[in-house]
């Protein structure tokens, strides 16, 4: 009787044993459709792994069955079949992007795809050249059937190039066209605090490299046992044990970095720095109107005045706001609001620099007639709120530089540090002005400026969002008070590893990060945010503040650790009060920094990604093994039986 293509689907083939209906089948596009839905599946399985869902097991298995799929077909179907693996795990995992344009995560999908494409057209490359022996190979397709298993050495040497080449590619996919190094695989790892204390040393990419290396030893150990279902004799997985040994062994170095590190940041050791965070959760507005505007700014006000009501009454202090002192205890050093959380600048196009020293540091600004009425009212509110309180104010907003007409300037995204100025050291005081000023460095391409939109103008009025910022000039950290340095990001900043690195260097002992994550209020986009910046405190070893819009304004530690959280809540079991920082709601409260007063940079921060060029290293060498046998393989395939190398 004919046999069904239900049980050909699923029964595992065999060349040597196979029927010709079989062997039809096999390159029929019955199959090609059945791989193809494979690939889609694998691949939005793999999303699950991510921050919004963090079920982690998944990133440890998903990538498995596209490298079986990929091991013995030809390279341009192995391109295929990682262009649709990637395609729906990037569709899934950056669906966020809906909340800005339906398209955009359906595009984007394809430029994310193209990686893991090269990645996937690796695979038969490195199964054919790398685990079947040259001498093989010459024999034709029966010697290869026969050929009884992979030899545990050619599987370690593929393992290690394959995992090479998908930490390379991700690393190239972090810079190329400004980069987009957001969910990367170390990203589904971000919550398993003993492994991600490797970041020090490897940065994220030694994270990935591990997740990528036990799914390759899977693939391994799941063909090994299928032969030993076809009657070939058991053999131990070796190269599973080896891929397994480097995680525990990286997870084992991360338990030993708790005590020297809680050393290091012991109350001693370290400047308390109480700061107070302001998030509003406003819905985005960034093109607002006065009455949008107002209302962001009363309720950035209300939060701030909340904050400088409770300094007082810790203090002891009147509510006489007049009456408050110059020299004020410690109990809050500094608020800080999130990114353009007010839609309109703080300093106007018609405010300009003092002098050109002034424009230079970014201190003191002297103000001209401004047409600007809200911008006014903004102003003066602000100075008035520091002048009560006697606290500086770290702002994110819209500053102008090199203002040539009223309409031709450069416009930046900055973080601006607002204080007041004693006169002659006494205790007169003058309206609040900037005292420093850090410009965003690493703007969004496409959401704060338009590639190439000087050559090609259709572009920004097709895809632009109505403006085109100047990136800034250099990572320089914000000096707040002796021996506290802020290296702040802004927004996307914090999901590339440079921009911390580069702020440390340049002497910053704390990072903060102000953002503005309103644009997508109902997706999983703030948790991803989020992870990355967990990930930049392990890679410094330096604590976090973080001053969302709507979630996630929290302070953590040097560890990856959440330790506050502005929203809480009081767990009805234990009584105690529980971090919420997902929580989206307007709220403020002060959290703590522990400024290390003897910071010793980390070995990622001092020589930066020498791990990836290890992995160049190794993956040169496995492509160099494979083209010598693939070389090997053309040399003697026309050769006469007698003339082949002999089977080892």
């Amino acid at each position: 009787m004919k046999e069904s293509h239900f049980s050909i689907f699923f029964r595992p083939f065999r060349a040597d044993k196979a029927t010709p209906e079989e062997l039809a089948f096999r390159v029929s596009w019955k199959r090609t459709v059945r791989d193809l839905l494979a690939a889609a599946l694998s691949g939005a399985a793999l999303t699950l792994a991510f921050p919004g869902v963090n079920f982690q097991p998944a990133a440890w298995v998903c990538i498995v069955p596209l490298l079986w799929l990929c091991s013995d077909v030809s390279k341009r179907r192995a391109f295929g079949y990682g262009m649709t693996w990637g395609y729906f795990w990037s569709l899934t995992s950056t669906f966020f992007l809906r909340e800005i344009n339906i398209a955009i995560p359906f595009v984007f999908g394809a430029v994310l795809g193209v990686f893991c494409a090269f990645w996937a057209m690796l695979i038969p490359v490195v199964c054919r050249d790398l685990l079947i022996p040259p001498e093989v190979r010459v024999r034709g397709a029966e010697a290869v059937a026969a050929y009884p298993r992979f030899q545990t050495r050619d599987e370690i040497l593929a393992m290690f190039t394959l995992a090479a080449w998908w930490v390379i590619l991700e690393w190239i996919r972090s810079w190329i066209f400004t980069g987009f190094p957001w969910n990367l695989l170390a990203a589904t790892q971000w919550q398993n605090l003993n492994l991600i204390q490797i970041c020090e040393y490897t940065g994220i990419y030694g994270l990935s490299f591990l997740v990528i290396l036990v799914n390759i030893a899977l693939f391994f150990t799941a063909k090994d046992l299928l032969a030993v279902f076809r009657g070939a004799k058991y053999r131990r997985p070796l190269t599973l044990y080896a891929a397994l040994f480097l995680v525990a062994a990286a997870a084992f170095s991360g338990m030993g970095v708790w005590k020297k590190y809680n050393r290091l940041y012991a109350p001693e050791n370290v400047t308390e720095y109480p700061v107070g965070v302001v998030q509003p959760d406003l819905s985005q507005r960034r093109a607002g109107g006065e009455a949008s505007t107002r209302e962001a700014l009363d309720a950035c006000s209300r939060l701030s005045e909340d904050l400088i009501a409770d300094k007082k009454a810790a203090e002891g202090l009147p509510a006489d706001f007049d009456s408050i002192p110059v020299n004020l205890p410690p109990t809050l050093r500094l608020i800080v609001w999130p990114e353009t959380a007010v839609p309109t600048a703080y300093y106007s196009p018609d405010m300009v620099w003092a002098d050109e020293e002034s424009q230079r540091t970014g201190k003191q600004l002297r103000p001209v007639a401004s047409r600007d009425v809200i911008g006014e009212e903004y102003r003066k509110r602000v100075r008035r709120m520091i002048r009560e309180s006697g606290t500086p104010f770290l702002i994110g907003t819209i500053t102008y530089d090199n203002i040539r007409s009223g309409t031709e300037f450069d416009m930046y995204n900055s973080a601006l540090l607002l204080k007041e100025f004693p006169l002659n050291g006494g205790n007169v005081r003058y309206n609040a002005d900037a005292a420093g000023r850090y410009d965003k460095v690493h703007i969004v391409p496409f959401g704060e400026f338009i590639p190439l939109n000087d050559k090609f103008p259709a572009i920004g009025r097709l895809v632009g969002m109505g403006r085109n910022l100047t990136p800034g000039k250099a990572f320089r950290p914000l000096d707040l008070a002796k021996d506290v340095r802020a290296g702040v990001m802004i927004c996307y900043e914090d999901v590339f590893a440079y921009a911390a690195r580069e702020l440390v260097r340049n002497g910053a002992n704390f990072l903060l990060v102000i953002t503005n994550d309103a644009w997508y209020p109902t997706s999983t986009e703030p948790e991803q945010h989020y992870a990355n910046s967990v990930l930049r405190t392990v890679e410094t070893r330096l604590p976090m503040l973080r001053c969302g819009n709507s979630n996630y304004s929290v302070l953590i530690d040097q560890f990856g650790r959440t330790v506050d959280s502005v929203t809480k809540r009081i767990d009805p079991e234990t009584g105690m009060f529980e971090l919420t920082p997902w929580e989206q709601k307007a709220a403020s409260g002060v959290l703590t920094v522990k400024v290390p007063k003897h910071y010793t940079p980390t070995f990622y921060v001092k020589y930066g990604n020498v791990f990836v060029l290890v992995l160049w290293v190794i993956f040169a060498g496995g492509m160099a093994m494979a083209l010598r046998n693939d070389w090997i393989f053309r040399k003697n395939a026309n050769k006469p039986e007698e003339a082949k190398p002999p089977l080892k």
